[in-house]
């Protein structure tokens, strides 16, 4: 054991002063890094070279920033270029040729519909016609309105037409006055505005009802309003004696089945008559309680007592 301790840690004259140069080499590394700072003097940032990068930084933002209007007015000059100006000036929609229809700023889609609408005959006769043009938005007919001028001939001439011969002019087809309570689908969708869709729909209404007793009672079908209804109403007529009629006083509950009843009112009618006997009048069903002046006026007409 000695001598292995004695191997390892017995030091030779020649290792002895190495080891001794490298203590003081280590010693003297310890005390500069600790007095290093008094004799060295502190750098002072030069800020020049940082202001010439900012200027050069400067410079290239201007040169983008004046690439950029550039390209803005070359943009300008394009659409000024190749989007056609919009001329407004007086005209009359019908027969309106292409050329001026695109100067009033309608673009090749919107003028192939004008042109298909009039094709099939299709003529404007108030300034809203145009309005309902698919593709015309309201923006752009607002815009139009005030220069649009239809002449009066037009609108006196439809208009004494049907006074005197009763027509109906729809698709350059001549149709006489229709009778709405016998009409089938084919006649009904040659009423102006009257598409095959309301045309179902009037028909299943007129089922349900038994028929109608007044013009009017058109608006009651689904989406039909006051404004389609205008554009039709002076081509037809009602013809009552095809209305379906129920005799309260031998009707059962599903017989008396109708729009303008509702369930309980039907089951207070039939059940009155078997409690009270036969209806001597119509106007007897308000004895129920549950019929009142309104539902009687309007449901009178579609039944009768016998």
């Amino acid at each position: 054991m000695k001598n292995f301790i004695r191997d390892y840690f017995t030091f030779n004259k020649r290792e002895r002063n190495g080891v001794f140069v490298l203590v003081i080499i280590i010693t003297l590394l310890l005390v500069w890094l600790n007095i290093s700072h008094l004799f060295v003097d502190k750098e002072i940032t030069d800020f020049k070279k940082m202001d010439e990068l900012t200027n050069q930084l400067s410079a290239v933002s201007s040169v983008s920033s004046d690439s950029s209007e550039n390209i803005n007015s070359e943009t300008e000059f394009i659409q000024k270029e190749f989007i056609p100006k919009v001329e407004l000036f007086y005209f009359d929609p019908n027969n309106l040729s292409a050329e001026k229809w695109k100067q009033l700023g309608l673009n090749d889609k919107q003028i192939k519909t004008l042109k298909n609408y009039e094709s099939k005959g299709g003529k404007f006769k108030t300034k809203e016609d145009v309005k309902k043009i698919y593709g015309i938005s309201q923006k752009l007919f607002l815009t139009l309105e005030p220069y649009i001028q239809i002449p009066e001939s037009i609108e006196k001439i439809e208009i004494k037409e049907s006074q005197t011969e009763k027509n109906i002019f729809s698709n350059r087809e001549v149709i006489k006055l229709l009778e709405i309570n016998s009409a089938d689908s084919v006649q009904l969708i040659k009423l102006k505005g009257v598409g095959a869709y309301f045309a179902s729909k009037i028909i299943k209404y007129r089922n349900l009802l038994g028929g109608y007793i007044l013009k009017e009672q058109l608006m009651e079908v689904w989406n039909l309003d006051r404004n389609k209804f205008k554009e039709f109403e002076q081509y037809i007529e009602i013809d009552e004696s095809k209305v379906k009629k129920i005799n309260i006083n031998n009707c059962t509950v599903q017989e008396l089945k109708h729009p303008y009843l509702k369930w309980n009112q039907i089951n207070a009618i039939v059940n009155y008559r078997i409690k009270h006997g036969k209806y001597k009048s119509v106007d007897e069903i308000k004895n129920t309680d549950l019929v009142d002046e309104e539902t009687l006026r309007k449901i009178a007409p579609y039944l009768i007592v016998e």
